[in-house]
């Protein structure tokens, strides 16, 4: 084909111009790649969580118009506390068949010490009830707390994986080929406190939709964290788990205990945020869908240049292989097969741009480590490339093409 001498000829122009499909492409491809993945980390949160989690926060997590008078207004309900939690379950006492478990955790920082090495503003989560079913991991090693330890001021304390790893030396919670002590029944000083360690957590990694990563976490009975951090530095949550009775009955008498816990009159708003798992999934998935929209946005753009620069190379093309079109068409080239060679020309074109495009999407998603975001390349993602490339490709030879075929011989010749 003549429009190999005319990547030769010009290979600069050429490159320049393929850039544009290349972005586009690579953008396009990233994208739905991106998203693929974050649906897949989504459906791996609701399996582990369940959808029909209830949260107890003190911000709706969608919040309307999201004016500065609602953020205020937000900002100063009180947070869920252990009273709160008690309306809902006693604890140690049967659950109805309105929840089937529920939990109460609060968050801080706090610096934790072990011979003479510190971690300074690692993640403080106090716990009571069923804290298990906030986190992704679960005690590898040692044991968990026990009910009398959850609900009084034991200065017991669990270690996230990485915090053992960094405080009692290399290699993960639970690697047998590792051969050193356990960090269990070793004494550990967090926030000036000792804590005697009795369970260390597995390992985690990152997480899509997550609660509490656990990693970088020490873990202590609920009371114990209040009485390290202070009556009102927690950051607190209470998740409650439906039972047999179904979400929305969970969720009209979670909203009718907490009110009476509260003491609000039948006039008076509620001054708490009942979230759903499903509610947060909505919400990221949202925020995704935006990114992905602005990405396809500079994707156009990309291929709209790209399209220009393949129109120029076809225009210039059929400015210098005048005389020869002209001669084909006096030996009896149809107009059909003169645009079919310059169309096919323009595909070829639009066709190595895509394929340079799917090699830096390759390339980018192989760096995005697995354990954040498990991002890969399809058939279907190559096929979504292969029909871009072939739109954009016959639309951009279409007017170079249809002039070529238009050419009168005698003129031509004569000129």
């Amino acid at each position: 084909m003549e429009i190999f001498h005319q990547i030769k000829s010009d290979p600069l122009r050429t490159v320049l111009s393929l850039a544009g499909v290349s972005v586009g492409i690579f953008v396009v491809v990233v994208s739905f790649a991106l998203v693929d993945a974050f649906r897949s980390a989504v459906v791996a949160g609701f399996d582990h969580f369940g959808s029909d989690m209830i949260m107890v926060e003190r911000f709706p997590v969608e919040s309307g118009d999201g004016a500065d008078d609602n953020w205020s207004r937000y900002a100063s309900r009180p947070m869920p506390s252990r009273e709160d939690y008690l309306a809902l379950a006693s604890y140690g006492a049967p659950l109805t068949n309105d929840f089937g478990w529920a939990a109460l955790a609060g968050e801080s920082e706090a610096d934790v010490t072990y011979c003479g090495k510190t971690l300074y503003e690692s993640k403080l989560v106090g716990v009571c009830g069923e804290w298990q079913h906030l986190v992704y991991s679960s005690v590898c090693e040692g044991r968990s707390f026990s009910q009398a330890e959850l609900s009084g001021h034991d200065a017991k304390v669990i270690l996230g994986s990485k915090v053992a790893q960094e405080l009692f030396g290399a290699g993960a919670p639970g690697d047998q080929a590792i051969d050193r002590s356990s960090p269990c029944g070793q004494s550990v000083r967090i926030a000036g406190k000792d804590m005697t360690v009795i369970g260390i957590l597995s390992h985690e990694g990152k997480n899509i939709i997550n609660l509490y990563a656990t990693d970088y976490a020490v873990v202590v009975p609920f009371d114990m964290a209040q009485q390290l951090c202070g009556k009102g530095a927690l950051q607190t949550m209470i998740a409650v788990g439906p039972g047999a009775g179904g979400r929305d009955a969970a969720l009209q008498q979670v909203r009718r205990l907490l009110r009476a816990s509260r003491r609000l009159h039948p006039v008076q708003d509620d001054n708490f945020a009942l979230n759903t798992m499903e509610d947060l999934c909505r919400q990221t998935v949202a925020l995704t869908s935006k990114i992905t929209a602005a990405g396809m946005l500079v994707a156009i753009f990309s291929l709209l240049i790209g399209g220009f620069g393949i129109v120029n190379i076809m225009l210039v093309s059929v400015k210098e292989r005048t005389w020869i079109i002209c001669l084909k068409k006096a030996l009896g080239a149809r107009r059909r097969r003169i645009m079919m060679e310059f169309l096919l020309e323009a595909l070829l074109l639009s066709v190595l741009g895509a394929a340079a495009g799917v090699l830096l999407a390759w390339g980018a998603t192989a760096l995005i480590p697995a354990d954040i975001l498990h991002v890969r390349l399809t058939a279907a993602h190559a096929a979504l490339a292969a029909g871009v490339a072939i739109i954009l490709g016959l639309a951009s030879g279409l007017a170079p093409a249809s002039q070529a075929s238009r050419l009168d011989p005698v003129v031509a010749l004569r000129g």
